[in-house]
C-alpha cells in the first residue's frame, strides 16, 4: 500500500533523504511540519512530480478547512475556562 502523505517531522537536514524515500515508494504528497523548510528537497520533490507543502501544521489545516479552527486555537466545544469534573 503506496501512502497519500508523508508528513515529516524531522530536522532540516534530513528532509533531502526523507524526500528520496518519499519518491521511492511513489508518495504523492511530502509535508513538512511547522518551522520546516528546505527548498532543494522540495524542489526535488516537484520533479518527481509530488505536491509539497511547507511550514504547516497538517491537524491545524485540516482543522481550518473544515471550519474548527477560530482565532483562539481549535474549537473544543468548551465554553468555560474550568476543568470539567471527573466523573
Amino acid at each position: 500500500m503506496v501512502p497519500d502523505i508523508v508528513d515529516v517531522f524531522r530536522r532540516r537536514d534530513e528532509l533531502l533523504g526523507v524526500v528520496e524515500e518519499a519518491i521511492a515508494i511513489g508518495a504523492k504528497v511530502v509535508w513538512f511540519q511547522l518551522g520546516l523548510r528546505h527548498d532543494e528537497a522540495a524542489a526535488r520533490a516537484t520533479e518527481a512530480g509530488l505536491t509539497v507543502v511547507q511550514d504547516r501544521c497538517l491537524k491545524i489545516e485540516h482543522a481550518r478547512f473544515s471550519g474548527r479552527l477560530h482565532l483562539a486555537g481549535f474549537n473544543t466545544g468548551i465554553i468555560s475556562s474550568r476543568r470539567a469534573l471527573p466523573i
